[in-house]
């Protein structure tokens, strides 16, 4: 589950919490204050006959006593029966306006009886009608907690979205700008407002993208003067060399003078990637864009290959539809054909085959080729650093590769904006493919 989801439900369930919580806990008071105004209500009518008791003692007039009772009696649909006495014998009251109730009703409590000198009166309050008006307070109060209960739910989900929104987008922000980061792209800066944890985490990462960028800086810097140092001394080495296999020596010390020079060149075009590498990263490569056929650069490079192919036993095709001129750099992408077709014809056992694909698909607006080839593949753990400086396989590493040629291939097609990858072939092999824009 997302951040984003995380903080919603936990937000909501929050404020539902909270306010189920006060909704009891008002709930509560509220009927404990419904208790508490009925008991004060019959105890004010208690205290009602109890005045007009001692008045009607002190006047000695009980039919004050009995209208007062049939008033109250007739007002007061919470008593059930009332009964007066006045000096000889209990008579029932009878209220003004309605029949008698009977003696005992159902639902009648036990009676008040109150005295007061030569006169009393016994009220009996119906315990149904009391228990109705109390459930129906109840219940009324219940339903507007219930109403209320259902719109702070809706507002606090509102409010939680809300605040969910702007506490994850500088999340995001932060998530998007550090893939920049992830990407090679040092020095990046995040731009991320405010004053809390995640401003602070901001400001970390770009003290880190500056950390990187003077580091990737000085790796740089490094590689081009060490490699610019050394084209001079390998140049001298191969030139001498030459000069000596120019005059009849022994065969043995001829070899070993052919020995020096495969081994200088090698190290000479070592030295010539890892200055377009540089180049490449420190933005100083030229891109020199001109009309030329891909399609027809794609089957040069073949024939170029193919007595390479068939010394080895491998077989070399080539499928290159009907080309069309595009603008492109025609020696920067001669090297990637190289490149790539190289690596197939080295991995490939004798009796392999090797196949190169190319052509506008579709006749859509790009170009793409692939190589493809019979090999032993790619393992998993080794596809993530096929494209990365020095990012070797087991198997390029058995070939004794530098680990230059695929970055550097990525770096030319990147400057073409286009695309580069590796997916496996049938058969165990690998295909690499790449694809740039044609309406460039």
């Amino acid at each position: 589950m997302r951040l984003y989801h995380k903080l919603n439900t936990a937000l909501v369930l929050t404020a539902l919490f909270s306010a189920g919580l006060l909704s009891f806990i008002f709930f509560r008071f509220q009927k404990d204050s419904i208790l508490e105004a009925e008991r004060e209500r019959l105890e004010m009518t208690r205290q009602g006959v109890r005045n007009i008791l001692s008045e009607a003692g002190l006047a000695r007039d009980p039919l004050m006593l009995i209208d007062y009772l049939s008033a109250l009696y007739a007002y007061h649909p919470e008593i059930s029966v009332m009964e007066a006495f006045t000096g000889k014998d209990w008579q029932p009251v009878r209220p003004r306006g309605r029949k008698p109730a009977p003696r005992v009703a159902s639902g009648q409590g036990p009676p008040d009886e109150l005295r007061a000198g030569e006169y009393g009166a016994r009220i009996y309050f119906a315990r149904e009608y009391l228990q109705a008006e109390r459930h129906k307070l109840i219940m009324a109060l219940a339903k507007r907690l219930a109403y209320s209960l259902g719109a702070a739910a809706c507002i606090s989900a509102l409010l939680a979205l809300w605040l969910n929104y702007h506490l994850t987008k500088r999340l995001r922000i932060l998530s998007k700008e550090t893939e920049v980061l992830g990407s090679g792209k040092f020095g990046h800066r995040i731009a991320v407002g405010g004053a809390d944890e995640i401003a602070q985490l901001a400001e970390n990462f770009n003290r880190m993208s500056a950390s990187l960028l003077e580091l990737e800086t000085m790796k740089r810097d490094f590689t081009a003067s060490v490699t610019h140092e050394l084209r001079s001394p390998l140049g001298a080495i191969e030139s001498h060399v030459a000069l000596l296999l120019r005059t009849p020596r022994p065969q043995a010390e001829k070899e070993g003078l052919e020995r020096i020079k495969a081994n200088a060149v090698r190290l000479s075009n070592f030295v010539t990637s890892l200055l377009d590498l540089a180049k490449i990263e420190r933005g100083k490569m030229d891109l020199h864009l001109t009309p030329a056929d891909p399609c027809a650069l794609a089957a040069d490079i073949a024939d170029f290959f193919a007595p390479k192919a068939r010394e080895k036993g491998i077989s070399l095709e080539t499928r290159a539809g009907g080309g069309r001129k595009i603008m492109l750099d025609r020696e920067l992408l001669a090297h990637v054909f190289t490149n790539l077709l190289s690596n197939a014809i080295k991995f490939t056992p004798e009796g392999g085959k090797v196949t190169l694909e190319a052509g506008f698909p579709d006749n859509s607006d790009k170009f793409t080729a692939r190589v493809t080839d019979s090999g032993p593949g790619v393992a998993a753990d080794d596809r993530k650093k096929l494209f990365t400086v020095f990012g070797q396989g087991k198997a390029g590493a058995a070939a004794k590769g530098t680990g230059l040629g695929l970055s550097l291939s990525k770096g030319i097609i990147d400057m073409h904006k286009g695309k580069i990858g590796f997916e496996p072939a049938s058969g165990g092999g690998a295909a690499f493919w790449f694809e740039i824009p044609a309406g460039r």
